[in-house]
């Protein structure tokens, strides 16, 4: 699967799919963060409740298992969704928009 990053600007939210699985819980990180874990505690995808949360890279790769190519993914969106969106070509004004981030492009 390739890892989404799925914004929602009118909710002022976003969903980071990191890879396919089955979810078996859901947690809080840290206020307006959730992930979705399998039974394993892999880390399935990131909620972000607020674009300009700061997303706890230190809290998740301590409490739970992300897969080494992920974490190069989540370091390209940090600190936050919307630093990461100014980066890009995505624009606000599309309601929902969806970056895809590539592996690949995460391990450069």
């Amino acid at each position: 699967m390739t890892m989404r990053l799925e914004i929602d600007f009118t909710a002022n939210a976003a969903y980071l799919a990191l890879h396919d699985g089955v979810v078996t819980s859901t947690r809080e990180v840290t206020p307006g963060v959730n992930v979705d874990l399998d039974e394993f505690d892999t880390v399935l995808g990131i909620e972000v409740l607020g674009l300009d949360v700061f997303i706890p890279y230190s809290e998740l790769t301590r409490q739970y298992h992300v897969l080494s190519a992920e974490l190069r993914a989540l370091e390209i969106i940090r600190p936050n969704v919307t630093t990461f969106v100014a980066r890009q070509v995505v624009r606000p004004s599309d309601v929902r928009s969806q970056v895809a981030l590539q592996s690949e492009v995460a391990s450069a």
